[in-house]
C-alpha cells in the first residue's frame, strides 16, 4: 500500500503543479499558490520518504528496489542508493523544484507559478515512464545491486548537493521570466535574485567537488577530473552561473546589464537540463549516467524545447523594453566583469562544443569520434587562465571609470607576489618550469590580490568578505591543479608479501594480506608499511573488494594524506603468479583542490546569506 500512496501523492502533487501554474492566466486562483506549492512540496517528500522506506524494508515487489538494492546492502547505502538510479534522482529532481516552488510562492507569486509549471513537466515523466514505485511480480526472492562503484560515502553527499545546485537554478530562471514578463529586470529584481543565485552556485560547487573527489577516490585511478562527458555536464551550468553572480552583481550595483543577466539565468538553467539529458538519454556512456532509454531522452529534449524555448521565446518578446539606467564605460569594473563573463561563456561553449560533438558526428556521418582530455586541457584551461587573472585586478578597479595607472599602484603588492613566486619557482623547479611559474604565479597573484584589497579597509564590511573567499579559494585550486598536474609521480608493478615499491622518497614493503568477508562482499587487503629515511610514516591498506550479487569488482583505495600531497595506493587483482597488481601515486597539492572548493562555496553561502538579511523588513 506504501508504494501506491506515493503514486497517488505524486499524482496529486502534478494536479496541484497545473493548478498553481494556471494562476499565471486566471488571478483568482493567486490566494491558493502559496498553500498549493507548500503541499506540493509535502506530497513530494511524501514519496520520497516511502521509496527509503521501501529500500529499508527491501520490499522487492517495488521494481525500483529489486533492480538497485538487497538485503545485504549496508542501510548506509540503502538510504543513499534512493538517488543512485535514473527514477529515484528523478524524484529526488521533483523534491528540490518543488521545494523551491514553495520557497518563491511568500515573496514571488508569478515566479512560483512558472516554477510550479516545470515541476508539472517533471512529475509528468515521473508518472508516465519513470515510476519508481512501479510493482513486479512475482518478486524476486533478493534483489540485485547498487552499483559497486556508487557504494561510497560520497554518494550520500555528492548527488543531493549537485541537485541543490542543477535544480537551484530553475528559481532563478522562473525569477527571470518573472521579470521578463512584468518588465522588472532591474536593481530590486537583482537584489531579490541575488540570494537565490548565490545559495545554488555554493550548492553547484560543492557537488561538483564532491563528485570530483568521489572520482579520486572511488574509481582508482588516481585523478580527479577525467573530461567525463558527465562532467562536463555539470561544469557547463557552473561555467554560465559565475558568469551571472558577477552579471547580477553589476546590475545591483550599477542598474547595468539587465539583458544579458536575464539571458544568462536562462542560459545556465538549460545547461542544467542539457546535463539531464546527456544523464538519463543513453547518448553518452559513462560511470556517471544513470539510464539508457531513447524515449526517455525524447522525454527531456521536449522539456528542455518548452521550457527554454519558452523562455528564449519571451525574452526575444520582452528584453528590449528591459533599460538600462547608465552607459557601460569599458575602463571600469563592471566592463572587466563584461569581458570576464565573455571568456567565462566562451569555456561554456567550448566545453559544449567538446561535450556534443561526438553525438553529433556520429549521428551525421556514423563516425565515431572522441573528444578527450587533450583537447580540453588545450583548448579550455587557457580561456579559463584569463577569467582568474581579471578576477584579482576586478576588485582593484573603480566602478564607472578607471585608469591602467590607477590598477597598476592599488595591486602593487599582488604583482610583486607573482613575480617573487614566478621567479622562485624559475630558480628551483627543474621540469616543466614554465608552467609551474605561470600556474603558481597566477596563483600567488590571486590569493596575494584577494589578500591586499580586503586589508585595504574592506574587512571591517561584511560583504567583502565573500569576494575575498571566493578569489581565494579559487586560487588555491590553481595551486593545486597545477602542483598535481606537473609534479604527480606513480609506479605500477606486481607485488607479493617483503617486496618494497619506492616512489618520491618513500618505501613502501608489502607486510601482509588478509582476506575480508562481509556481508556483501569479500576483499583482499594488503597492509603497507610506508618508510621515509628509514623512519615508519603510515600504513596503507587498500582493497580489492568482489561483490557476491552479480560477480561485480571494484578497488578500494587507501589515501595517507598530509595536506601537502597525498600517498595513494590502489590494488587489482593477482597474476599467475600470486602476486598482486599494486600501483602507487604521489599527489602533491592535490588537498587545495578540495579545500579551495569548501572556501569558494563557504564564499557564496555568506553572500546569501548576507543578502537575505538586508532584504528582511
Amino acid at each position: 500500500m506504501l508504494a501506491e500512496l506515493a503514486v497517488f501523492a505524486l499524482a496529486l502533487a502534478f494536479s496541484l503543479s497545473l493548478l498553481q501554474a494556471f494562476s499565471l492566466y486566471e488571478k483568482r486562483l493567486l490566494p491558493l499558490l502559496s498553500p498549493g506549492s507548500s503541499l506540493s512540496a509535502l506530497l513530494v517528500f511524501l514519496a520520497f520518504i516511502i521509496l527509503i522506506l521501501l529500500r529499508i524494508d527491501s520490499d522487492f515487489t517495488v521494481a525500483n528496489v529489486a533492480e538497485h538494492s538487497n538485503r545485504a546492502l549496508p542501510l548506509l547505502y540503502k538510504i543513499a542508493g534512493t538517488w543512485g538510479n535514473h527514477e529515484g534522482s528523478l524524484l529526488l529532481w521533483a523534491l528540490v523544484v518543488t521545494g523551491f516552488g514553495a520557497c518563491l510562492a511568500g515573496r514571488h507569486p508569478r515566479a512560483a507559478a512558472i516554477q510550479a509549471l516545470l515541476a508539472a513537466g517533471v512529475l509528468a515523466f515521473i508518472l508516465g515512464s519513470s515510476n519508481p514505485f512501479e510493482r513486479i511480480f512475482p518478486p524476486p526472492p533478493d534483489g540485485k545491486m547498487l552499483n559497486p562503484l556508487l557504494q561510497d560515502i560520497a554518494l550520500s553527499l555528492h548527488p543531493p548537493m549537485l541537485y541543490l545546485g542543477y535544480v537551484g537554478f530553475s528559481a532563478v530562471f522562473s525569477l527571470a521570466l518573472a521579470g521578463l514578463w512584468e518588465r522588472k529586470i532591474d536593481r530590486a529584481w537583482a537584489e531579490a535574485a541575488h540570494p537565490w543565485i548565490m545559495f545554488a552556485w555554493s550548492a553547484l560547487t560543492m557537488g561538483i567537488a564532491l563528485g570530483s573527489w568521489w572520482a579520486y577516490r572511488e574509481l582508482g585511478w588516481g585523478g580527479y577530473w577525467f573530461w567525463d562527458p558527465v562532467e562536463n555536464a555539470s561544469l557547463m551550468p557552473w561555467l554560465a552561473a559565475t558568469a551571472l553572480l558577477h552579471s547580477n552583481i553589476v546590475l545591483k550595483k550599477r542598474g547595468q546589464l539587465a539583458r544579458w543577466v536575464a539571458l544568462l539565468a536562462i542560459l545556465t538553467f538549460a545547461m542544467s537540463l542539457i546535463g539531464t539529458f546527456l544523464v538519463r538519454s543513453g547518448a553518452i556512456t559513462s560511470v556517471h549516467s544513470f539510464a539508457s532509454d531513447p524515449a526517455r531522452g525524447l522525454y527531456i529534449l521536449g522539456y528542455i524545447a518548452l521550457s527554454i524555448g519558452g523562455g528564449l521565446w519571451l525574452y526575444g518578446a520582452r528584453a528590449g523594453s528591459l533599460a538600462e539606467t547608465a552607459p557601460l564605460r569599458p575602463a571600469s569594473r563592471e566592463g572587466a566583469i563584461v569581458v570576464n563573463n565573455l571568456f567565462l561563456t566562451t569555456a561554456c561553449a567550448t566545453v559544449l562544443l567538446g561535450t556534443l560533438y561526438p553525438m553529433i558526428a556520429e549521428l551525421a556521418s556514423g563516425a565515431q569520434i572522441t573528444v578527450g582530455a587533450p583537447y580540453f586541457n588545450s583548448v579550455v584551461l587557457p580561456i579559463l587562465a584569463a577569467p582568474l587573472l581579471l578576477a584579482a585586478l576586478t576588485a582593484f578597479l573603480p566602478w564607472k571609470k578607471a585608469s591602467l595607472a590607477q590598477v597598476v599602484k592599488r595591486a602593487w603588492f599582488a604583482f610583486a607576489a607573482a613575480l617573487v613566486v614566478a621567479m622562485l619557482v624559475m630558480a628551483v623547479v627543474a621540469q616543466e618550469t614554465l608552467l609551474a611559474a605561470c600556474g603558481l604565479g597566477l596563483g600567488a597573484f590571486l590569493m596575494a590580490g584577494s589578500a591586499q584589497w580586503l586589508a585595504a579597509g574592506r574587512w571591517r564590511m561584511r560583504g567583502s568578505w565573500p569576494v575575498f573567499l571566493g578569489h581565494t579559494g579559487a586560487a588555491m585550486i590553481v595551486i593545486g591543479i597545477t602542483g598535481t598536474s606537473l609534479w604527480s609521480k606513480q609506479t605500477e608493478s606486481f607485488a607479493g608479501i617483503g617486496d618494497d615499491i619506492a616512489l618520491a622518497g618513500y618505501v613502501l614493503n608489502v607486510a601482509g594480506e588478509t582476506t575480508l568477508d562481509k556481508p556483501n562482499y569479500q576483499a583482499q587487503r594488503l597492509t603497507l608499511h610506508v618508510k621515509k629515511n628509514g623512519a615508519h610514516v603510515t600504513t596503507l591498506a587498500p582493497e580489492f573488494r568482489r561483490y557476491k550479487i552479480q560477480g561485480s569488482a571494484t578497488s578500494e583505495a587507501a589515501i595517507h594524506s598530509t595536506g601537502a600531497y597525498d600517498l595513494y595506493a590502489v590494488i587489482g587483482e593477482k597474476n599467475d603468479k600470486g602476486k598482486t597488481a599494486l600501483r602507487i601515486y604521489f599527489k602533491p597539492t592535490i588537498s587545495f583542490l578540495w579545500l579551495g572548493a569548501l572556501v569558494i562555496a563557504s564564499g557564496g553561502l555568506l553572500a546569501g546569506t548576507i543578502s537575505l538579511r538586508r532584504r528582511r523588513p
